[in-house]
């Protein structure tokens, strides 16, 4: 049982790393052991469709599982043999807006009937269990604070919330995560078949996906986690605040220690302004580097129509003469809220 948190830069072949052993995983000389069924965890649905479709160009395998946190929950419970009852998001609102409205509360009573209320109480309680903190012990923390009836009231509804819940034998998101981790903590044989899980494309981690890394880290034969940073050289905190927190997170849940991609990634074919520009950007340090080539070009334009035109523009001809997708392409702005309307009149 062996588990690796690799870094390496962004575009720096995490994901054709992990690609690469999932492949070998269920071949003759996969670190996993030959014919093995490796589990891929990426964040979201359209990630696992990207995970598949670069699989496929890079050669395809069978029986790679791909998927997210929640596809590795499933499993769990069902190899538990427990049954569960998901709490879909329009009986989670109603059933927080009944709770809402019994309840005894004076600090919130005057927006009680706003329907963004409630909205913003299922986001408060969506972030506490998915940090794994339980009803009692917030209820506990309030009043040791002394908060008053801001966050006592909160508490409260946590509490009733979790309550009707459990009652009623039902799971929203992060309980699942819940169930799926006290069932890892009580049938040590869950999962101790799986010979890899590889985990891809995450810049920060929940609390409790991290628990339930830590109880699979501890069974399967091999896990292997890539993110975004570098062992070595200046540290980036602007740019990868995130990842350095979600690393600090692993290596001290896991009790691991980062070390970069073991493959080197052929980086020839990246132009080096921004190869240049992805190693010094925010980092305060760095040469200049000239930008001959094409690979960075400005364009000083009137207004945001004719930015967004002279952008359409160069990407329809990367399309059209250098072959690429629409899929390669991307614009990228700091709002793009002042560019919607003449992306969508433009385009």
């Amino acid at each position: 049982m062996t588990t690796h948190l690799y870094l390496a830069p962004a575009g720096g072949g995490k994901t054709a790393y992990l690609i690469d052993l999932a492949r070998q995983a269920v071949g003759e000389l996969g670190p996993c052991g030959r014919g093995a069924a490796p589990r891929v965890v990426v964040p979201t649905r359209l990630q696992v469709r990207m995970w598949r479709e670069r699989l496929a160009q890079m050669g395809g395998a069978l029986g790679v599982h791909i998927g997210t946190f929640d596809d590795i929950y499933r499993e769990v419970l069902r190899t538990s043999g427990r049954r569960v009852t998901r709490l879909v998001d329009a009986v989670q609102l109603r059933l927080l807006r009944s709770l809402v409205g019994d309840a005894p509360l004076t600090y919130y009573d005057r927006i009680r009937a706003l329907p963004g209320f409630v909205q913003a109480l299922r986001d408060l309680i969506g972030e506490l269990k998915a940090g794994g903190i339980f009803p009692d012990r917030f209820v506990a923390a309030v009043q040791e604070m002394r908060a008053g009836p801001r966050l006592a009231e909160l508490a409260q509804l946590y509490d009733a919330y979790q309550r009707r819940v459990q009652h009623e034998d039902w799971a929203d998101y992060a309980g699942v995560g819940w169930l799926a981790e006290e069932d890892l903590v009580a049938h040590t044989e869950i999962a101790a078949d799986w010979p890899c899980v590889l985990v891809d494309g995450f810049d920060d981690l929940t609390t409790v996906q991290v628990r339930v890394l830590a109880r699979l880290a501890e069974r399967v034969g091999q896990m292997v986690i890539t993110l975004t940073g570098t062992v070595e050289g200046v540290e980036r905190s602007l740019m990868h605040k995130r990842f350095l927190h979600t690393r600090q997170q692993l290596e001290r849940e896991l009790r691991i220690v980062a070390e970069p991609l073991p493959a080197v990634p052929d980086v020839t074919s990246r132009a080096l302004p921004l190869a240049h520009l992805e190693r010094t950007l925010y980092a305060g340090v760095g040469d200049r580097v000239s930008a001959a080539g094409g690979s960075v070009t400005l364009a000083a334009v009137p207004d945001r129509e004719a930015e967004v035109r002279t952008a359409l523009r160069w990407i329809k001809a990367r399309i059209v003469r250098d072959s690429l997708r629409p899929g390669e392409t991307a614009i990228l702005a700091r709002s793009l809220e002042p560019y919607r309307a003449h992306l969508q009149q433009v385009g």
